[in-house]
């Protein structure tokens, strides 16, 4: 596969992956506009802006991630309803394993990972 076919799918494979990711996102931002009703605040003081693009970067890594798994070395993906499926699926179920993998591995860096019971704030994209 030449370089130019190598950036075309991964760019593919991104985009799908963060629309299988947004799938998730939807999810996540009505628990927070449910959060915000039943504590009587405004949507914005519990919604966080920069977990909703992290969460997006990590769709998009999930998606093209996916697309060098599924990749042999006969030549680029034939792309086709299942391949794309496929790739939105990785951008809604991969995100779940590399956040699991960055909260484990990763330095939290304020003393609490998001999600671990710290109703300070809710990321948007746990769904």
């Amino acid at each position: 596969m030449t370089a130019e076919q190598w950036i075309i799918q991964l760019l593919l494979g991104g985009i799908l992956g963060m629309v299988g990711q947004g799938i998730r996102v939807v999810a996540g931002l009505k628990k927070v506009n449910d959060q915000a009703l039943q504590r009587n605040q405004p949507f914005g003081e519990l919604f966080e802006t920069s977990s909703l693009f992290i969460s997006l970067l990590i769709g998009f890594l999930a998606g093209a991630l996916a697309v060098v798994a599924l990749s042999g070395d006969s030549g680029p993906l034939e792309i086709n309803k299942q391949i794309i499926l496929g790739l939105i699926g990785a951008g809604y179920a991969g995100t779940d394993f590399i956040e699991g993998f960055i909260k484990k591995y990763m330095p939290s860096g304020n003393g609490a990972a998001k999600g671990s019971g710290n109703n300070e704030s809710v990321q948007p994209a746990v769904g």
